[in-house]
């Protein structure tokens, strides 16, 4: 009897020896298998990130080439533009009407020279260039309005304020030009108190110009008119196909009564 007791705690402990070793196989089976759908899931995760990176890629080098096309687009419109008009023919034209017209009236002999002076410029060499002296730049916008000013013989109000030396650095041309035009044509300023605001700052390498007008509600009242936001959206192409992004920027704010461009270049940036 003692016999078999012994039997069968033996028999007792044997099964459950070889239960835990089961068990103990089944666990091992199940970890490895987890270890396998884990190391499966990663690599499906890492072929769809590297999948969308490379799709990412494919993107970005194509939007690369359609701003290539664009800027070479631009370059061939103004080369053609360039092309119909001689610069010195028109320049000594305008001369011609000076010596007429100054004899009649200094005024309007003013505005002529004046406005001779801002197409030379305007279609010289220099500015068909990817950039330019900012100086020349910030004249022109400032003979831009002060022919605008003598236009409606001073009955609007622009408010120009310039601070810092510009003279040492360059820009993507006709871009100051094609805010405050935009400011003009579809803004309203025949107030004091509402007048077209414009700024323009370099401060420690830093250049901001920025151009605050109100909403003209009837906009063949004072301005010509014209396509809104055609000129600003071809300054966004431009500047992105001649600065990067981290050295540039141009914020539009447009609220219910007021239109702000800000324009802003980090030179520091640029030098890097």
């Amino acid at each position: 009897m003692d016999f078999n007791q012994n039997e069968l705690i033996t028999h007792f402990w044997n099964a459950q020896i070889y239960t835990i070793y089961a068990l103990g196989y089944y666990f091992a089976q199940m970890s490895i298998q987890q270890q396998k759908d884990i190391a499966l899931r990663d690599r499906e995760i890492a072929e769809q990130k590297i999948a969308l990176a490379e799709k990412e890629a494919k993107i970005a080098k194509q939007e690369l080439e359609i701003a290539i096309l664009a800027k070479e687009k631009a370059l061939a419109e103004m080369a053609f533009l360039r092309a119909q008009i001689n610069p010195h023919f028109m320049y000594n034209t305008l001369n011609m009407i000076f010596e007429r017209v100054r004899k009649a009236s200094r005024e309007a002999g003013d505005i002529v020279i004046a406005f001779a002076e801002m197409m030379r410029y305007a279609t010289s060499t220099k500015s068909q260039d990817d950039e330019v002296d900012l100086q020349g730049e910030i004249d022109f916008v400032k003979q831009y309005i002060d022919l605008h000013l003598q236009r409606y013989h001073y009955r609007v109000y622009i408010d120009f304020e310039e601070e810092g030396d510009f003279s040492y650095h360059r820009i993507v041309p006709m871009i100051l030009i094609t805010i405050v035009e935009n400011g003009i044509k579809h803004g309203i300023f025949d107030d004091p108190e509402i007048a077209f605001t414009i700024n323009a700052s370099l401060i420690d390498e830093f250049f901001v110009f920025t151009a605050k007008n109100k909403k003209n509600p009837y906009p063949n009242f004072i301005n010509d008119t014209g396509q809104t936001g055609v000129g600003i959206e071809n300054i966004k192409k431009r500047l992105l196909t001649t600065y990067p992004a981290e050295a540039h920027s141009l914020e539009i704010i447009d609220g219910d009564e007021d239109y702000t461009v800000i324009f802003t270049i980090n030179f520091n940036l640029l030098r890097k």
